[in-house]
């Protein structure tokens, strides 16, 4: 699981190598998750889905706030680019 700080200071912005993603490429890829999210919650909520399936949706739902907060936190270019390519199918 990734790393987030629990103070905003430690957020690396300064350090070499470092390079923020863009507020749009952020921002665009948040509104992204948060309709998967969505979807998710849809279907978890759904009558008669079978246990597998709840704790593969369980999962997916983590996964999902967890990479919101990677980008909330100050997600650089490469790892914006990671986390589109994993929800390209959308």
């Amino acid at each position: 699981m990734a790393y987030i700080p629990d103070d905003v200071s430690q957020i690396p912005d300064n350090h070499p190598g470092y390079v923020p993603a863009s507020d749009s490429d952020r921002e665009r890829l948040t509104i992204l998750l948060h309709k998967r999210l969505d979807q998710i919650i849809d279907q978890e909520q759904q009558a008669g889905i079978s246990r597998q399936d709840r704790e593969r949706l369980a999962a997916i739902h983590q996964q999902i706030r967890a990479d919101l907060a990677v980008i909330r936190y100050g997600a650089t270019e490469r790892t914006v680019r990671e986390i589109e390519r994993k929800y390209r199918h959308i």
